[in-house]
């Protein structure tokens, strides 16, 4: 039963999507403004929540300059939105010119590759993330993987899959990270992998982010620090809108050389440092601070 509901939702749903995908970018933008009209004004979809998180993570700004920031938050939103649907039926020549490394970037990767280092891509949802798997040019000679969480519907997931896979992407479900990390250890890879995302009270890496006490995972160093691999924070620019360029900052080259939580310490005061300089450009719908702390007398970070 559960699987027919699916299937009614997918083909229900699907050929406005691919429609959507198909139209040219002025028009996918014009609906993208009709559809933060919606979004914001009438149906003021998690209002409540990007102005709390708005609130925590900047106690300095006046409620003007935050009204401010949720606004230009929101029309970003509705353009990440239409512009990864617009994934679903573009090319890979395509997405490489939507999505470039910068000049730095791609002599960082390419050190990287000449001294036989595997490396793991810490991005947050900062940007449009999607555009992630599209950005690896030509000339960068790793094995390219995302790490994702699948979709409970198995139609819509199937889609996600190939929009992330067809630049020769090849993905790790979150479960599955640490055994493929392993199986793959002797070939040359590059792994991007989301770590913004709110883990559980036990067993995270305890710091201060955005002037919060915010649970963090600390599996991407715990996995680095096994394979002795390099570690490198990725940082989506918007160059306008449906375009991105990528900088990168190598944390360390071996991780197996680093002490317990540096890695992670690094990584996010990046992240930080990036959604201080342009904030609507983070994903303040998510509820990154619904876990507190358990044990009140944990030395902070």
């Amino acid at each position: 039963m559960k699987k027919l509901v699916y299937a009614l939702v997918y083909y229900s749903i699907a050929p406005f999507l691919y429609f959507f995908s198909i139209l040219p970018w002025p028009v996918l933008f014009l609906v993208s403004d009709i559809s933060f009209v919606l979004l914001y004004y009438i149906f003021g979809y998690r209002r409540d929540v990007v102005t709390m998180n708005l609130k925590n993570s900047f106690p300095e700004k006046s409620e003007d300059e935050l009204k401010r920031i949720g606004f230009r938050f929101y029309r970003y939103f509705t353009d990440i939105v239409f512009e990864s649907l617009k994934l679903i039926t573009m090319s890979q020549e395509q997405k490489i010119t939507r999505c470039k490394m910068d000049t730095d970037t791609l002599e960082l990767l390419k050190d990287l590759y000449s001294k036989g280092r595997s490396g793991i891509l810490v991005m947050g949802h900062y940007g449009n993330w999607e555009y992630c798997p599209s950005g690896l040019p030509p000339q960068i000679d790793f094995q390219s993987y995302v790490i994702y969480h699948p979709l409970s519907n198995p139609y819509f997931d199937r889609i996600m899959a190939r929009i992330r896979t067809s630049t020769s992407c090849k993905l790790y479900t979150m479960k599955e990270t640490l055994k493929g990390m392993m199986a793959n250890r002797n070939e040359l890879n590059l792994t991007a992998i989301l770590s913004d995302q709110t883990p559980g009270s036990k067993g995270a890496h305890w710091m201060q982010f955005l002037n919060q006490d915010t649970a963090v995972f600390n599996g991407t160093e715990k996995i680095a620090h096994k394979l002795g691999i390099a570690v490198i924070y990725g940082c989506m620019e918007r160059v306008k809108r449906g375009k991105y360029m990528y900088h990168t900052t190598l944390i360390c080259e071996d991780a197996s050389k680093t002490m317990p939580g540096e890695i992670t310490e690094r990584h996010v005061r990046l992240l930080e440092a990036d959604i201080r300089k342009t904030p609507e450009y983070w994903l303040w719908t998510h509820r990154r601070w619904k876990h507190k702390r358990e044990n009140k007398v944990e030395t902070e970070a």
